[in-house]
């Protein structure tokens, strides 16, 4: 009986099988470097044409890396492999040992061999482990989303959505600015879909800086498990460019809240001047320290990041500004469309009014958002959001000039007491 379905243990020494893109295909020998057959050589002489075939790197990572098939059977102690997919979400070993359904693997049972077989069972039970953490997404439903939807939910005017979107596709590494409550995260986040035409969550990563965010968790490194071993990892960053790399037809795109709050060259690590435009590809990798991998930022990977621009904290990084374009979202509230969300409500009306007249003797570095007053409101939520959120921030922004501060916040409370 001819078997179908293999597994075949890469050194990634002799071939970095993640390097490979989809269809590429290499020989693997049947013979150790010293000439003398492979443990299980008989494998290699019965592996048939079209068969399946699971692809399983070695130290360090010990864990499958993809699928691949046989294009050509054994010949001069070669048999020639062919790519099929690339796994974003590895299995690792440890995962394969504790399924009861695969305890007596071939691969198992030697403690050297490069060429295994597997049971039609065994090879569906991986196959399915797989498809678990790396679903395929023609099977998914997906919301439409394009330009004109993006103008009904944001405030923006249409020559501003254009400018913006060829910002990003041209640049590949925008960094939305502002004050806070003019929503940067929100309009990133729309955007994204308007220019992947839909709401696929799949093809985005969304991540929050902060003070001890690490490398470990954006690039690579060992961080202990569901029982505390600690274990090699890749990080989300890693992840989804490796994704990239298997998808290139379709844009993938990276959304850091707060960019700033992070430090950025300890978090992208020697990763850092990869996601230039003129770094991006394949033939621009690095050997990443911790995994020894081949690394690159590919070019369908898009960088949208936000930040408060009166605490950004980079005014003298030049390494950080020179990677990054930087667009500035001001206040929207003499924005047509908002204006007519606004004055069906007259109570709104009256304090937005107020707050335009206090951005006015703000610098734009400080000035009051408009995401304060974007849902239907009532006049106690107005109330609220005055006394809680911006009464306190104008307190904070003229600590040096207490007078005028408490002038503005009167004249506040002058309107809302009509309300």
């Amino acid at each position: 009986m001819i078997n179908n379905y293999w597994w075949l243990s890469i050194n990634p020494k002799m071939i970095r099988f993640r390097d490979l893109d989809v269809g590429d295909r290499f020989y693997y020998t049947a013979l150790n470097e010293d000439g003398t057959p492979r443990t299980l050589y008989k494998n290699f002489a019965e592996i048939k044409k079209d068969s399946l075939v699971i692809a399983y790197e070695l130290e360090p990572s010990n864990e499958i890396i993809g699928l691949c098939k046989v294009v050509e059977e054994i010949n001069n102690n070669k048999v020639m492999f062919e790519k099929v997919e690339g796994v974003t979400d590895t299995v690792s070993r440890y995962n394969i040992e504790r399924h009861i359904e695969l305890a007596n693997l071939e691969v198992f049972r030697y403690t050297q061999g490069t060429l295994f077989k597997l049971s039609q069972r065994e090879y569906e039970v991986i196959y399915s482990m797989i498809r678990e953490l790396n679903p395929q997404k023609q099977y998914r439903y997906y919301e439409s989303y394009d330009k004109e939807k993006f103008l009904e939910e944001v405030f923006f005017k249409e020559e501003d959505y254009d400018e913006l979107r060829s910002l990003i596709l041209t640049r590949k590494n925008v960094i939305l600015q502002g004050v806070p409550g003019v929503g940067k995260t929100y309009i990133a986040k729309r955007m994204a879909y308007s220019i992947l035409g839909q709401k696929d969550e799949e093809k985005m990563l969304c991540v929050q800086f902060h003070e001890t965010y690490s490398s470990d968790e954006f690039m690579e490194g060992y961080r202990p498990d569901d029982i505390g071993i600690y274990k090699y990892k890749r990080g989300c960053f890693k992840r989804i460019c490796n994704k990239a790399r298997n998808d290139p037809e379709n844009k993938y795109f990276v959304i850091i809240d707060e960019i700033n709050r992070g430090n950025i060259s300890k978090i992208f690590g020697e990763a850092f001047s990869l996601i230039e435009l003129d770094k991006r590809g394949k033939e621009n990798y690095i050997e990443l320290a911790c995994s020894r991998e081949r690394f690159y930022v590919p070019e369908n990977i898009y960088i949208i990041g936000t930040m408060n621009n009166f605490d950004s904290g980079f005014e003298k990084d030049y390494a950080f500004r020179r990677r990054f374009c930087f667009y500035t979202i001001l206040p929207m509230f003499e924005n047509e469309k908002f204006k007519q969300f606004y004055l069906k409500n007259d109570s709104m009306t009256k304090v937005i009014n107020e707050i335009v007249g206090i951005n006015k003797n703000l610098e734009d570095n400080a000035k009051i958002g408009h995401s304060y007053f974007c849902k239907p409101m009532t006049n106690q939520d107005i109330k609220m959001t005055i006394k809680y959120n911006i009464e306190p921030y104008l307190m904070e922004h003229y600590q040096n000039d207490i007078s005028t501060g408490k002038n503005l916040i009167k004249g506040l409370e002058d309107v809302i007491k009509e309300i």
